[in-house]
């Protein structure tokens, strides 16, 4: 996440002792190769939390790392599908049923996106792995083909809304992918819950740095996440435009 604001130069800052120091050698934590999500989550909310608008401006890198850090704590593959008709007809029929309960949850996805993600849903139902693939790892391929790229997209709008129900479809595809007799729903639940937590973290975040921003600049109308949202679409639409 990239946000563009006025340049800040050193600004100083006043200490509890009243001296006053640059904002240079304030004592940041660092991202770890050890940190867990719930690490870099709790490291973002102390980055944004009471900070003014040129604070904010020094620590727009040290905010990117740390997002993009969260990000490839996601990024693991599972290993590539082999068809399997038998199995592949099983998945199918199970998952089909699934989504007849979900429509309300699906109409948040845009069409064309859910058109790609249901594709890759199928595909995954041939693969032979799936068949012996616990809920959690069928859940991390799930999240995967859907979570992460409707997250791209959601997030910098603020439509959490959306997000809250990718994740219900995410756990509901990842359990109707198993066995037919497996029973992970309290599983799903807490996973569900889980997201909705921290979709509640970025949701006061993104509103904490709103606040900054109009403070700094009250003329923005607009925030530099949703000018980089819109500025992707319009980039997304010139490219299916031409591939007609």
């Amino acid at each position: 996440m990239e946000l563009d604001g006025p340049t800040a130069t050193s600004p100083k800052v006043e200490s509890k002792d009243g001296n006053l120091g640059s904002l240079e050698i304030i004592k940041h934590e660092e991202v770890k190769e050890d940190d867990t999500q719930e690490d870099l989550i709790k490291k973002l909310f102390d980055m944004v939390r009471d900070v003014t608008a040129e604070q904010l401006a020094l620590k727009q890198l040290q905010i990117t790392n740390t997002i993009c850090r969260l990000k490839e704590l996601q990024d693991q593959q599972p290993p590539k599908a082999t068809f399997n008709p038998a199995i592949a007809n099983s998945c199918r029929e199970r998952l089909e049923g699934t989504l007849t309960y979900l429509t309300s949850e699906l109409s948040a996805i845009p069409p064309a996106k859910w058109t790609t993600y249901k594709r890759k849903l199928l595909k995954f139902c041939e693969s032979e792995p799936i068949l012996t693939m616990t809920f959690a790892q069928r859940l991390y391929k799930v999240v995967d083909i859907i979570y992460l790229p409707e997250e791209m997209d959601a997030i910098p709008k603020e439509d959490f809304k959306r997000m809250h129900s990718v994740a219900r479809i995410c756990a509901a595809a990842a359990q109707a992918l198993g066995p037919e007799h497996e029973s992970e729903e309290a599983l799903a639940e807490k996973w569900i819950s889980a997201k909705a937590q921290d979709l509640e973290f970025l949701k006061k975040m993104f509103r904490s740095m709103r606040g900054i921003y109009k403070a700094f600049a009250p003329e923005r109308t607009e925030m530099p996440w949703e000018t980089q949202a819109g500025e992707r679409d319009n980039g997304q639409a010139c490219g299916n435009a031409q591939s007609l």
